[in-house]
């Protein structure tokens, strides 16, 4: 794989990792069947969640480059070990640590790290194979995605695409819930990667870890929005203590005015989310508790 597929995938493992969950019907719907009528608006309003999520949040890679910007220098000893990989042998963990290691391909990549981010494309792959989705990410999914890298929209869609077909490989196989465990994962490492630098993160930073309260929020009811089951109930009582570390971040409506920036119109208002120091380092220490229990 040549050096430019190596910087896109991570891109494309971060956008796989929030659009899981949003996948399509399946079939013609017939207008007197309630049950299929509700299950089509489930599938509409995981989709509006996870676009939601995509355009709201920053990506794996966007959170290692305000990490880079920081002037931050990379440590290998923040990345989840690709020794551990063979460790996961049930569909649940293979679907978290996927998500986990995705994010960990960002950070590696952002940083120029080229022998490390081989490495870990190697666990993705495999461990994407193992859940019978390896076949998505391929050499054509690549090629697209690289003639397309500075067409936000169309890499959208390309990953979008994407994942249609992974969630159609999960939900054949009865696992269409992996997805979500997928998203959350990779949302908790990204978030872990971040604060390994709070001592020097800058203010946009600050903000950003702030802001994920927003996001945490979107994730949770993505989570809720399937059928219960153990492993997704286990998911959701492990996010606990960074829901309750979270709390004391504080909202506030935006002013509405309107200003103008180099030339440029700024439109104020909607929410702004704030963390004292206090909260941004108990953050912290939630989301290192959570993602070591993720990662066992």
């Amino acid at each position: 794989m040549n050096q430019t597929r190596i910087s896109l995938f991570p891109l494309l493992a971060a956008g796989l990792m929030v659009l899981a969950s949003c996948g399509e019907p399946s079939g013609p719907t017939t207008s007197g069947d309630t049950r299929t009528q509700e299950v089509d608006a489930q599938v509409s309003q995981r989709t509006k969640r996870i676009k939601k999520i995509f355009r709201a949040a920053p990506t794996p890679m966007e959170t290692a480059r305000l990490v880079q910007k920081t002037g931050a220098s990379f440590s290998s000893d923040n990345l989840h070990s690709a020794m551990s990989a063979g460790n996961y042998v049930t569909s649940d963990k293979q679907a978290i640590n996927l998500g986990v290691y995705g994010a960990d391909l960002s950070y590696a990549t952002i940083f120029e790290e080229n022998a490390i981010s081989l490495t870990y494309l190697e666990v993705v792959k495999g461990l994407a194979r193992d859940l019978g989705i390896g076949d998505v990410i391929d050499d054509n999914l690549l090629t697209r995605a690289e003639a397309n890298r500075s067409r936000q929209d169309s890499l959208i869609s390309i990953v979008s695409g994407a994942f249609y077909d992974m969630n159609e490989k999960l939900k054949s196989n009865g696992q269409e819930n992996l997805s979500a465990l997928l998203v959350a994962s990779g949302w908790v490492e990204s978030l872990y990667l971040a604060t390994r630098y709070q001592s020097q993160a800058n203010e946009e930073l600050k903000t950003r870890i702030a802001e994920q309260k927003l996001v945490m929020e979107d994730v949770l009811d993505l989570l809720g929005s399937y059928e219960v089951t153990p492993e997704l109930q286990t998911m959701l009582n492990s996010l606990q203590p960074i829901v309750d570390a979270f709390a004391a971040v504080e909202r506030a409506e935006a002013s509405n005015e309107v200003s103008k920036s180099q030339g440029a119109i700024l439109l104020g208002g909607g929410p702004r989310y704030t963390a004292s120091d206090e909260t941004l380092e108990n953050i912290s220490n939630a989301v290192t508790a959570v993602r070591n229990q993720l990662v066992q």
